[in-house]
């Protein structure tokens, strides 16, 4: 047969591809292997009873969330604490110079966030849309508080609270102060925790006090020269239990147990108090040593309140055994 001729018989193309494939022991050995692994693997995750995906916890009967996803449950009293309302009170425009009238109460002024940043917040997202209306979808609430005991000027007058509710996903938790003040500019100093009892709360809260995570911040001028140093406190209800690290809560989410999943994280601080003086403007933030005690004041008066927004480790467990459904009803 001539070389002519021994080019035509030969496969061509995707004939020859397969053709040489399927004569590679090697390749259909893997193949096969593979493929018995899918089988096992898949037969293995069905009798051990493992989870693959997290399904959503549903929030409970106390909360309410706008279309906007902003939890709107939270008081506007917590004892001598009220929820700035004064338009003009503390929002300050620093190109204009002047405290901002919008019409808006104050401490509601971080409400409308930019579409980048809910997108980085992992928040209004198309699965949260459909689940809004389920009332099992992401949430976040940020609200400035007034110490009406604290006169005006006073750097521990308003507190700053933020929550942020995450379920149904396995979110990596990248939203930590750590992190996200030191892009701003800070310099992390180190986080100690701050153990806070909170009188009246039901197990695992109550059982002992949860340590608060105390992340310590400075502050520099252009030349990197410490001007001064700030506290943002933070801590992660996890299926309704107290988690300290990010970490703590990725592994948890990450487990093939974990059934049902949930975590809120719960920051606050000491909002900036900026005056006018006989000197002109002062912009302030307290010491981090007399804002420790401040701190563990806010957290017995607003941590009751924000553990009624959040379910508890029974909620969950009941969810998981098919018997039940969380307080919301749903």
């Amino acid at each position: 047969m001539s070389d002519t001729s021994q080019d035509a018989a030969a496969p061509k193309g995707a004939g020859r591809f397969v053709a040489r494939t399927l004569g590679n022991a090697n390749f259909l050995v893997a193949v096969v292997i593979l493929l018995l692994a899918a089988a096992g693997w898949s037969a293995i995750v069905e009798a051990m009873h493992l989870v693959t995906e997290k399904s959503p916890v549903p929030w409970p009967v106390a909360v309410d969330v706008n279309d906007k996803f902003i939890m709107t449950a939270m008081p506007d009293r917590m004892g001598p604490y009220e929820f700035v309302s004064a338009d003009g009170e503390i929002d300050f425009d620093r190109e204009k110079q002047d405290f901002v009238k919008d019409g808006r109460p104050d401490g509601e002024g971080d409400y409308d966030l930019p579409g980048d940043l809910m997108e980085s917040l992992g928040i209004g997202t198309p699965t949260d849309e459909g689940n809004l209306p389920l009332r099992r979808s992401n949430w976040f609430t940020i609200r400035t508080y007034r110490d009406n005991r604290k006169p005006p000027g006073d750097p521990l007058r308003y507190w700053r609270l933020e929550v942020y509710y995450y379920t149904g996903g396995v979110d990596l938790v990248p939203h930590v102060p750590e992190i996200c003040i030191q892009a701003s500019g800070a310099k992390w100093v180190g986080t100690t925790p701050l153990p806070v009892a909170i009188v009246g709360a039901e197990a695992p809260w109550g059982t002992s006090p949860p340590a608060f995570q105390r992340a310590l911040f400075q502050q520099t001028d252009n030349s990197g020269a410490a001007i001064s140093q700030f506290v943002q406190y933070y801590i992660f209800s996890l299926n309704g239990s107290p988690a300290t690290s990010r970490n703590e809560v990725r592994l948890a989410l990450g487990s093939l147990f974990v059934r049902h999943a949930y975590f809120a994280k719960i920051q606050f601080a000491p909002a900036p108090v900026v005056q006018r003086t006989d000197r002109g403007l002062t912009y302030s933030l307290p010491d981090p040593a007399e804002a420790d005690p401040a701190a563990e004041d806010f957290v017995k008066h607003f941590m009751p309140h924000v553990l009624k927004m959040l379910p508890m480790p029974q909620d969950v467990a009941k969810l998981d055994s098919g018997d039940g459904k969380t307080q919301s009803g749903s």
